[in-house]
């Protein structure tokens, strides 16, 4: 058995990625190659949801202005981490973007991940997010729309990608 780099990840704690699953056996029909980046993480999430029988994630274009901001800060400003250098966290992030408003029941996940060479794809970014429990909690958590940012280069410099997906449920 070789060792090769793995992509860093991180959800609620920072978690290497040993191994990348196969896709499950009930998604092979959806082909997520030929997509943007960030669709392609969509795509290739919701296989995984639809394969368990969940409901598929419906984009939302305030989570993903949020991601955005947080996959782009993260690479200009050589942090990785759910937390910014000033301490805001997601829910900050998320009501700076517009998606928690007022007085509303919310719930949100996020996960963060960054590779380069084949590690820095959309499908290997999310395979690595599913070899880790504390990202599959969150990929198939009971979250009913998606946001993902995604930004040439790495929080260590270099090339590369660096992934962020922001979930989200109101109500």
């Amino acid at each position: 058995m070789s060792l090769r780099p793995l992509p860093l990840c991180a959800s609620a704690a920072v978690a290497l990625v040993a191994l990348m699953p196969a896709p499950p056996a009930g998604a092979q029909a959806v082909d997520c190659r030929g997509l943007a980046d960030d669709d392609a993480v969509v795509c290739e999430i919701n296989r995984y949801r639809d394969a368990r029988g969940l409901e598929l994630l419906a984009l939302d274009r305030r989570l993903r202005r949020a991601a955005v901001r947080q996959a782009r800060d993260m690479v200009a400003r050589r942090y990785f981490s759910h937390v910014t250098p000033e301490g805001l966290r997601p829910s900050a992030r998320l009501r700076a973007a517009g998606f928690i408003t007022g007085p509303v029941a919310w719930h949100v996940g996020e996960a963060l991940c960054w590779g380069r060479g084949e590690l820095s794809t959309p499908a290997a970014t999310v395979a690595a997010w599913m070899r880790s429990a504390s990202h599959r909690r969150i990929i198939l958590g009971s979250f009913a729309e998606i946001g993902v940012g995604v930004a040439r280069g790495t929080p260590v410099g270099g090339r590369g990608a660096t992934y962020a997906a922001d979930l989200g449920l109101l109500g």
